[in-house]
């Protein structure tokens, strides 16, 4: 009875022995969910900067009639710099376009009104992308009526929206109007145009 007991032990501790030294499962390992990574982002919205650029622009005279067919399209060259304070931004700003509007005086005789310089200053409002604007500025430009020549100067104001491609191009559109006052050379009636652009700005 005693070895039985003992052969018992012997077996009951080779047994617990075994199974603890038996392979044991691994623990699953946690899974990581993927972690998507943030597109870069373009720094819309920052206006601030110097920019150069240029238009396309169709011209026309509008109500005094100084021109019968004033319509004309020609090119122009534009610089600035814009500040900005929150979501407003203020700049100024130079053009020069070397095309002409022609046409007809009121008597019938060749007129024209070309290479034009302007100095401006904007407002706008940031809107991240888009940039809706105000203008206005100061114009001087070459005029030729019936074979007389004249200086030409005056106001000019307008409205436009800039929208930006990326970080360094964009496009805008534009309206603006100047007046140049009545004008002795143009049978002292008032010289004024209306000019819409389109072009585009490289920022620096």
């Amino acid at each position: 009875m005693k070895n039985f007991l003992l052969s018992a032990a012997v077996l009951t501790a080779s047994g617990a022995a075994a199974y603890a030294g038996g392979p044991v499962a691994p623990a699953p390992e946690p899974v990581l969910a993927p972690v998507a990574q943030p597109a870069p982002q373009l720094s819309f919205g920052n206006w601030q900067g110097g920019y150069v650029g240029g238009n396309l622009n169709w011209g026309k005279n509008p109500v005094s009639g100084f021109l019968d067919d004033p319509d004309g399209a020609s090119g122009a060259l534009r610089g600035g710099y814009d500040w900005q304070a929150g979501r407003t931004v203020m700049g100024l700003g130079a053009e020069y376009d070397f095309g002409k509007l022609k046409g007809n005086n009121a008597a019938g005789a060749a007129s024209s009104v070309g290479k034009a310089a302007t100095v401006f200053g904007r407002l706008g409002y940031d809107a991240g992308p888009w940039l809706p604007y105000a203008m206005a500025g100061y114009t001087w430009a070459d005029g030729q009526s019936g074979g007389a020549d004249a200086n030409l100067d005056g106001y000019t104001v307008g409205l436009g929206v800039e929208r930006k491609f990326n970080d360094r191009w964009s496009g805008y559109a534009e309206y603006n109007y100047t007046d140049f006052g009545r004008v002795a050379a143009f049978g002292n009636s008032k010289v004024e145009t209306q000019k819409v652009k389109l072009g585009v700005n490289f920022k620096f």
